[in-house]
């Protein structure tokens, strides 16, 4: 099992392919597995990097809820490609993975040579309900456990049932990973992101090109994406039919020509 130890933990990754590299950044409760439908498809041309952020899959889930932050999950990535002797990259990050990409190119610039930010945001994210369906569920995960946390998700929030509604496929893949997450890097992690900066006001320092990726159905994030195209200089904006929070899933198809036609662009050869 390859595990980097950076930053006084060790991170699970897998790397995949041969050529410039790609390196994937998965959300919120999810793994390196989130990108197996981009993986084997980028890897034809590419060097191809997933990993299980802190507190997820198989990396570490240090205890303290001062170990998780967004600059700690870049500062995570960036000594993750120090150790793979990777010097650039382009960078994909989805949701959370997104928050920890955009805050990476913006501190360590040097080693991003594209940005693909997918159903993610540099602001606040208005999702109805969602602080108090948050406070639930981590009343849950601290009492009965993370399997009882998907079961509680899947039932009363309202996205995740219209998400297993349109995509049944996807509802034993994603409790699999949910039950795998460790109970204090569910807390934690989610701490992070409530508690995440604002960098909407930052997004002018981002010089490289950058793909902006949303589902088309996933509402809370329209309009986040778009603050990021207004906000980034040499980004465009890509929506993928019928997806929801999760197009690289929900929609692989259609989300991987976009990607491979962006990248084709931006990482030629």
């Amino acid at each position: 099992m390859p595990r980097a130890h950076v930053n006084g933990i060790n991170l699970y990754y897998e790397v995949s392919g041969l050529g410039p590299s790609v390196v994937l950044c998965h959300g919120y409760t999810g793994s390196h597995q989130d990108w197996m439908f981009q993986v084997p498809v980028l890897a034809r041309n590419y060097q191809v990097v997933t990993m299980d952020h802190r507190g997820h899959g198989a990396s570490d889930a240090p205890s303290s809820a001062d170990a998780y932050s967004i600059p700690i999950f870049a500062n995570d990535l960036y000594a993750l490609l120090d150790y793979l002797d990777i010097a650039k990259c382009c960078l994909v990050g989805h949701s959370m993975g997104g928050f920890a990409a955009l805050r990476l190119a913006l501190d360590q610039p040097q080693v991003v040579s594209s940005l693909v930010l997918v159903d993610t945001a540099s602001g606040p994210v208005n999702i109805p309900g969602y602080t108090d369906m948050r406070a639930k569920l981590l009343e849950i995960a601290q009492t009965d456990g993370m399997e009882a946390v998907f079961e509680y998700n899947a039932r009363y929030n309202p996205l995740s049932l219209r998400r297993f509604e349109k995509y049944p496929g996807l509802f034993g893949i994603c409790k699999r990973r949910m039950i795998e997450m460790p109970v204090d890097g569910y807390v934690n992690a989610g701490r992070a992101l409530s508690e995440r900066q604002d960098l909407t006001g930052r997004l002018n320092e981002i010089s490289v090109p950058t793909l902006v990726m949303v589902g088309e159905e996933d509402s809370p994030f329209q309009r986040p994406s778009g603050a990021l195209v207004e906000g980034i200089p040499d980004a465009r904006l890509r929506v993928v039919p019928q997806a929801l929070h999760c197009p690289h899933e929900e929609e692989a198809e259609a989300f991987n020509e976009m990607l491979l036609e962006f990248l084709a662009r931006v990482m030629p050869g």
